[in-house]
């Protein structure tokens, strides 16, 4: 009864939403290879977004009465671009699209995914062109079959998830490095970011397929045999009723990991710990189960681990190890990643932020505090950092690339911006964080900073 009654709702509201895109549809066209003149490789650099792509069917607003057979009711429905390869592309494109005037971005997104030739194939891939992303790197699989999802996200701002992971089931090492080879080829400029997700929910690639995967992609996206690349893998789908196999499909790959995102659920299940993760006082802090956890993380070569804690905001801690942070050093022709320089043992506490007007829609929240996270990590230091600073010099510490992380995850959050109208950009919210003109902070506990040399509470 409920298969059915959600299919009818799902075809329904796939007909109201086909019609609203398809009115911009024609301004789109095929992404080729951009032949104006480009800034130079060493100004505009590239991300490359990986991983589990879907096309989401959001029912808004939804009603939530308790009961499974309750006729629930909802306000709107909406397609969206889904899953992690799709978000942080999505997201880090809006970000990073050109001021009035300029013709380039100061740097290239590329989302990397599987599609089937589709509806829901055809439907994904003008929202990555409609956001000002690449598709040239994305697959398509004649005989595949896009993967799908249904949504309700409800009145209090959280969602349920309904998925067919379909041709992400099959997407192989292989498939990837493929198209990571094909990227090689025809980018201009450097890679600075290899964003990855959701490994456990791609059964192809995950423990030594994982580490193998993400080994390779380093290598060949390294200038000059020097690593200057930043790996980021985000996490979804990490099976509590199986923690032993949800470890073993991402220990092995931990020490080709930059960066690891991922939910407090999602550590406790990794951990199999059943104590809760919040302090005892009930302000937010994260407990000593979880930091045990992180550091375990770390002992096992992980470099960052950005800790979502969903309206607490997000905690980042950074290995106490300092040749690991050195290996992410670039070669002396190209400027080094700033979380290289970061100081081992860090540890971080960052606000969320309120949303003082408007809507709440949570979808993507996560993915957005990644995609944020990493590109402050790893992209800064570039022409961004140059628009912005001039010839002032800015380092961009922990405490910045967080606090940058969740203003981007606070203009996701608000159904009024978070695709695109009215979005700030990536100078925008960095001038914001410099200034100190940041949005007010959810109820919760101040900024807390633990630094293995020493404490500096300054956004700068």
């Amino acid at each position: 009864m409920m298969v059915i009654k959600a299919a009818v709702v799902a075809a329904a509201a796939t007909i109201h939403s086909t019609t609203s895109l398809r009115s911009g549809a024609s301004s789109l066209s095929e992404d080729t290879v951009n032949t104006r003149k480009m800034p130079s490789s060493a100004d505009r650099g590239s991300i490359i977004c990986a991983g589990l792509s879907c096309l989401d069917l959001q029912l808004v607003g939804c009603t939530q009465s308790g009961s499974d057979e309750a006729i629930e009711r909802y306000d709107e429905a909406v397609h969206c671009a889904g899953g992690s390869a799709s978000m942080t592309g999505t997201t880090l494109a809006l970000l990073l699209r050109p001021p009035d005037g300029e013709e380039q971005p100061a740097e290239e997104v590329h989302i990397l995914t599987k599609i089937g030739p589709d509806f829901a194939g055809n439907t994904l891939l003008e929202f990555y062109r409609r956001a000002g992303a690449s598709t040239r790197l994305v697959l398509t699989d004649e005989a595949a079959r896009t993967s799908m999802a249904v949504l309700p996200v409800f009145k209090n701002g959280k969602r349920g998830c309904f998925v067919n992971l379909a041709c992400n089931d099959g997407f192989t090492m292989d498939e990837l490095l493929g198209q990571v080879d094909h990227g090689v080829q025809s980018i201009a400029g450097p890679t600075r970011a290899f964003l990855f997700g959701y490994p456990h929910l791609m059964p192809e690639m995950q423990g030594n397929a994982l580490l193998s995967m993400l080994q390779k992609a380093r290598q060949k996206l390294s200038a000059n045999g020097k690593n200057s690349v930043l790996v980021g893998v985000d996490l979804n789908g990490v099976d509590g009723s199986d923690p032993t196999a949800a470890r073993e499909a991402l220990i092995p790959a931990l020490g080709e990991i930059d960066v690891l995102h991922l939910n407090e659920d999602e550590a406790m299940v990794l951990s199999s710990s059943t104590q809760s993760t919040s302090g005892k006082d009930g302000d937010g802090v994260v407990s000593p189960q979880m930091l045990s956890q992180i550091a375990s993380f770390h002992q096992e070569g992980c470099a960052v681990v950005l800790l979502s804690l969903g309206s607490k905001g997000a905690f980042v801690s950074v290995t106490p190890d300092s040749q690991r942070l050195q290996e992410l050093s670039a070669s002396s022709d190209s400027p080094s990643m700033a979380v290289s320089r970061w100081a081992p043992g860090t540890q971080i506490r960052i606000p969320a932020f309120q949303i003082a007007h408007g809507e709440v829609n949570a979808n993507g929240a996560g993915d957005a505090l990644f995609s944020g996270f990493c590109l402050a990590a790893s992209s800064w230091g570039c022409s961004m950092e140059r628009q912005l600073c001039e010839s002032e010099e800015w380092m961009v510490s922990p405490k910045v690339a967080g606090t940058f992380a969740s203003l981007v995850a606070w203009q996701r959050c608000n159904a009024k911006t978070r695709d695109g109208d009215g979005m700030k950009s990536a100078v925008t919210l960095m001038e914001l964080i410099r200034k100190g003109n940041l949005p007010d902070v959810l109820k919760g506990p101040k900024i807390m900073v633990k630094s293995g040399r020493k404490s500096d509470p300054r956004m700068d």
